[in-house]
């Protein structure tokens, strides 16, 4: 407005999550905005009919993708990550049965397998546990 970008881009820029400095960036977003972020992640949000309800996904999503990379930036210190991962992990059993990678975040349709993270579960023909055919990867959100 005062001839500054410091402000949240006009509608017509696209949002993104990386934009977002806090969770109250978040709130200065328009619909069109907080639905990009979440399709973009891989998100649903049919259910949402309210914005709050779309601002509350959003400040979730950033919540955990701030934690997933913390969680990963502490792996290079060896201290830090072991007890990283007995509070968020418990060893290798979060992490992405595929890329090995990245936490487990995803549900596998129509068999309810959570195996993979989000990136790889969208890639899956079928389940690497039931081989059932995958319909849809869903991310999931733990609260």
């Amino acid at each position: 407005a005062n001839g500054t970008n410091d402000d949240i881009p006009p509608k017509k820029t696209r949002a993104s999550l990386s934009d977002l400095s806090s969770s109250d960036d978040v709130e200065a977003l328009t619909v069109r905005q907080l639905k990009e972020i979440l399709a973009r992640n891989f998100v649903s949000f049919s259910g949402c009919c309210e914005k709050w309800e779309l601002v509350e996904r959003v400040k979730r999503l950033f919540k955990e993708t701030e934690e997933n990379r913390k969680f990963l930036e502490n792996g290079n210190n060896p201290a830090v990550a072991a007890v990283e991962e007995q509070k968020q992990l418990g060893s290798d059993e979060n992490l992405c049965r595929i890329c090995m990678d990245a936490v487990i975040d995803c549900v596998l349709l129509e068999c309810g397998h959570m195996v993979t993270c989000t990136k790889c579960g969208k890639r899956m023909n079928e389940c690497p546990i039931c081989r059932q055919y995958v319909v849809r990867a869903v991310h999931v959100f733990k609260s």
